[in-house]
């Protein structure tokens, strides 16, 4: 767990130096897409759609966290992950593991040796995923250390 979260502060610093970079090039990628787009009623539905499809994906329980976990770990193997989400059984994170293989979400790397290993990698689309995952990430938690950043003056006031 030590060795997690001296990863994961690595990867905040790192990404909290990159994130305007980042976010301009991906605004950038974004824009320039969405330019493309024909906004008549019919395309509107049709954008609709793909919006709802990465929506609905996003909000399954511990899409997130798998995703963020993976990327994280780099190639971790299925206990690593269970390590990781404590609170996940191992029923859950198999299914979500294969849906996510499904969906070209991961790719499942399966050794040579013996005993058999596999462990998970993010594909194209994983990494993407998680691309776009961490300014959220990093918004979400800005403003809550501003609000915590308030509540201590209030209580020490």
């Amino acid at each position: 767990m030590k060795e997690l979260i001296k990863k994961l502060s690595i990867v905040w610093k790192e990404m909290d130096e990159q994130i305007p970079l980042m976010r301009e090039a991906v605004r950038k990628d974004l824009k320039k897409d969405f330019e493309t787009f024909v906004h008549d009623d019919a395309h509107i539905q049709k954008e609709l759609l793909f919006l709802n499809d990465a929506l609905h994906f996003l909000q399954k329980k511990w899409t997130m966290d798998l995703i963020y976990i993976i990327r994280i770990k780099g190639k971790p193997f299925f206990n690593d992950i269970r390590r990781a989400l404590p609170n996940i059984n191992s029923r859950t994170l198999s299914t979500r593991l294969k849906e996510f293989e499904e969906n070209h979400v991961v790719n499942r790397i399966v050794s040579d040796t013996q005993p058999i290993r596999v462990s998970y990698e993010l594909t194209d689309l994983g990494k993407g995923v998680y691309e776009l995952l961490i300014p959220l990430l990093i918004f979400f938690a800005r403003e809550k250390n501003k609000i915590d950043q308030k509540e201590n003056l209030i209580k020490s006031e």
